[in-house]
């Protein structure tokens, strides 16, 4: 990036069961500017769901469920929320092993 990238983040522990934190960012030399807020809730010791949305208006919703010590399952979307109807949203589903 030749020094040109230029960003900084704030992370907050709002209580045990919620976090948030904000993000900005911009390039030396162009007007572009970065910006994003997110925040993870555990709704139990098992279960957290966690959401973030960017000034393009992509939104970031997960959900992670521990099923069994050691092994975490993960669903997630990211939704262009400038054109909900046009589609071209996306889905992941994740797996996690901890040896």
């Amino acid at each position: 990036n030749d020094g040109t990238e230029f960003g900084g983040s704030i992370y907050q522990k709002v209580n045990k069961k919620l976090e948030t934190a904000v993000n900005l960012a911009w390039t030396a030399g162009n007007s572009n500017t970065r910006f994003g807020i997110a925040a993870k809730y555990q709704i139990d010791p098992d279960a957290c769901f966690s959401a973030k949305v960017n000034n393009s208006s992509l939104i970031g919703l997960g959900y992670t469920q521990t099923l069994k010590p050691g092994i975490k399952l993960t669903l997630s979307a990211l939704l262009d929320g400038k054109n909900v109807n046009a589609g071209g949203h996306k889905l992941g589903l994740g797996l996690e092993f901890q040896a």
